[in-house]
């Protein structure tokens, strides 16, 4: 054996075992943390726990909590559309999956077809009223103002309401 050969060939092991030591868990953590972010990227919409039936039901009583949440809404249309699409959550989120449950019953996908449509006709009133209630609410507040008059603008309160009269 020569002198020279053998510590060229314990350095090439030597690479090589620290190249291996080193890819292993590298290409091990990158398959895990890839195989992660793809199955939240393309994961369905989850399926829901209930029944179709059922799930109808709570897909009407959502719209209705928008709609009624999207009322309540001061601050105009974009508030109350963002306010109406929050609203409708967490029962909107299983949508997807309530059309493959009740996918077999044409009763169903009909229902579930006007319930969707029910939700966009909503979502479009409240978008309609948002703008209807606040022009009716800058002209209200408009006229209030000059009830009170001039004075009542620096002071930010209204008429006197004690025992003068």
């Amino acid at each position: 054996m020569r002198a020279g050969s053998t510590p060229t060939s314990v350095a090439k092991l030597g690479r090589r075992a620290g190249i291996i030591a080193f890819a292993i868990p590298v290409a091990g953590i990158t398959a895990v943390w890839s195989l992660q972010i793809l199955s939240t990227v393309f994961a369905s919409g989850g399926e829901p726990s209930i029944g179709c039936r059922e799930g109808l039901f709570q897909l009407a009583g959502a719209i209705q909590r928008a709609r009624e949440a999207a009322a309540g809404e001061p601050n105009g249309e974009r508030a109350a559309l963002a306010r109406f699409r929050a609203a409708l959550n967490p029962e909107w989120n299983h949508r997807d999956g309530l059309e493959r449950a009740c996918g077999a019953d044409p009763q169903t996908r009909l229902t579930l077809r006007e319930i969707d449509a029910l939700r966009y006709a909503e979502e479009h009133a409240v978008r309609y009223e948002a703008g209807a209630v606040a022009a009716q609410r800058r002209r209200t507040d408009d006229l209030l103002r000059e009830l009170r008059g001039p004075l009542s603008q620096l002071s930010g309160r209204g008429p006197a309401t004690s025992s003068e009269h």
